[in-house]
């Protein structure tokens, strides 16, 4: 009889484990599968709902911590890179997560990349950004129409944040063949702002950083539906 009921315990604990698992499953996929399409992501993103066990928190409708990446996002017009998010104190009432789907985070963290490449309508005409050695290097032929000649010109970038506003600066700025006394000149030319682009669950940027492919945009939001209706 012993042997019996520890027999029908295991298989209990085990029926209970399988059914976490796929539930587990079944929400990633379920959110998985809405942020893909509100985020116009050519793929799905990789979710992940934290904590030991996942049936309490989703009896109980709150959730201690769920992650989301993805490799790629557009929104609006604007398409960015290596998304990753850090959603805590998510609500998502379980009636509400069968029937129409809402998940809101209580507090979120998140970053994304925004490609070198949208920064080139901002410099002159023929001077781009490219990467070197992973790190940002303005490049190219640069005319100073004021002396009638142009120069080659490389130099750092130097990005920092202001409220909703990003300023690029030069910084170790090498010319060739340039006449005297025009590096402020340059500098000016070089430098320019640009209000921060909508990110992925609103996030409100709070420190930018230079990455290989991009600059990395940080940031954090409170009450964000990440998940329904009104999911940005």
């Amino acid at each position: 009889m012993r042997k019996f009921l520890v027999v029908l315990l295991l298989l209990l604990v085990a029926v209970v484990v399988a059914a976490d698992v796929g539930a587990r499953s079944f929400a990633q996929n379920l959110i998985a599968g809405q942020a893909a399409q509100q985020l116009q992501m050519e793929q799905e993103p990789e979710v992940s709902v934290e904590g030991w066990a996942f049936l309490p928190q989703a009896i109980s409708g709150t959730y201690s911590e769920i992650d989301i990446s993805a490799p790629a996002a557009t929104v609006g017009d604007v398409h960015l890179e290596q998304i990753d998010a850090t959603a805590t104190d998510v609500e998502a009432p379980l009636a509400e997560l069968i029937d129409q789907p809402r998940v809101v985070a209580g507090q979120l963290e998140g970053s994304a990349v925004l490609p070198y490449s949208f920064f080139n309508p901002h410099l002159p005409e023929g001077v781009t950004i490219i990467t070197e050695g992973g790190e940002p290097r303005i490049t190219g032929e640069l005319a100073l129409s004021q002396f009638g000649v142009s120069t080659s010109v490389s130099a750092g970038g130097e990005f920092t944040v202001d409220g909703d506003t990003v300023t690029v600066t030069p910084t170790d700025i090498q010319l060739d063949d340039a006449p005297p006394g025009v590096d402020d000149m340059v500098a000016n030319t070089l430098s320019f702002s640009f209000q921060v682009p909508q990110l992925p669950f609103g996030l409100t940027v709070t420190e930018v950083e230079p990455a290989s492919s991009g600059v990395r945009f940080a940031g954090t939001a409170q009450d964000v539906p990440i998940m329904g209706s009104e999911a940005v």
